[in-house]
């Protein structure tokens, strides 16, 4: 208990740090939110709830949240990076380090038999599909850490090495995330459901407050993901060394923070 406390702890420290630490992370997220919530007050979408249901689809509300979505997942894995950089003395914006290698090998990996998978649908009959479905996306869970190791920049990193040991640590990270979407969602849940209807002046308040709670959320999901990460690979000991740096421990921990 001592240790989920601990991490819960630390998880919405740094959270709340990065937006004094590296408040150019969280804008990558919070700029497209902003703008978006510019095009959805422009188009009527506060209006009423009727009115949001008809916007909904809106394309010029679309055109802006596909950039929304796309800052939302770069800000989570800079916000994990920088975490892994921090403690080095790099920048979390300085890539030559990244293991590009293990990335798209995991990330093909972690994306590539899900989407495998999905093109036998309506080819086999429904339950073996959604049987090998699930499973697959089940099975391909543990390679999230390595994915994180290879952008924290960890030379340790591999697609598939500790793939039965990263299952004990699944727990851990999915309990982390539930916990880092819970403040920012509810605050920004909570600033749509009062801009509905409301007079525009108040609109406006609630809708520059609102990326705020989005860029929580970006930060919370990344530190969750690297507190993960250094609990995985044994948190405690030093920040792995550089790429072709002398280490007395080839399996040596990591921890950034």
């Amino acid at each position: 208990m001592a240790f989920l406390g601990k991490q819960i702890f630390e998880l919405y420290r740094r959270g709340l740090a990065l937006f004094v630490l590296a408040p150019l992370i969280l804008a990558i997220v919070m700029l497209p939110e902003f703008l978006q919530h510019i095009a959805e007050i422009q188009i009527g979408f506060f209006d009423s709830h009727a009115g949001a249901k008809l916007l909904a689809n809106d394309p010029t509300r679309w055109a802006f949240g596909y950039a929304k979505l796309t800052g939302l997942l770069i800000g989570m894995l800079a916000a994990a990076r920088y975490w892994g950089t921090r403690a080095r003395g790099r920048k979390w914006w300085q890539l030559g380090d990244i293991r590009w290698v293990t990335l798209i090998l995991s990330m093909l990996l972690f994306v590539g038999l899900s989407a495998a998978v999905g093109l036998l649908e309506h080819r086999i009959p429904d339950l073996p599909y959604k049987t090998l479905y699930w499973g697959t996306s089940i099975a391909v869970l543990p390679v999230i850490l390595p994915i994180v190791g290879a952008l924290l920049g960890d030379p340790r990193a591999h697609p598939l090495r500790d793939y039965w040991h990263d299952w004990r640590w699944l727990p851990l990270l999915v309990l982390l995330l539930g916990l880092a979407y819970l403040p920012g969602m509810a605050a920004h849940y909570g600033f749509h459901y009062l801009a509905f209807g409301a007079p525009r002046p108040i609109v406006w308040l609630l809708m520059i407050l609102d990326p705020f709670a989005v860029g929580l959320i970006a930060a919370n999901v990344g530190a969750a993901l690297s507190l993960t990460y250094e609990a995985a690979r044994g948190a405690g000991a030093a920040a792995h060394p550089e790429p072709g740096a002398a280490s007395d421990d080839e399996g040596g921990s990591f921890n950034p923070a």
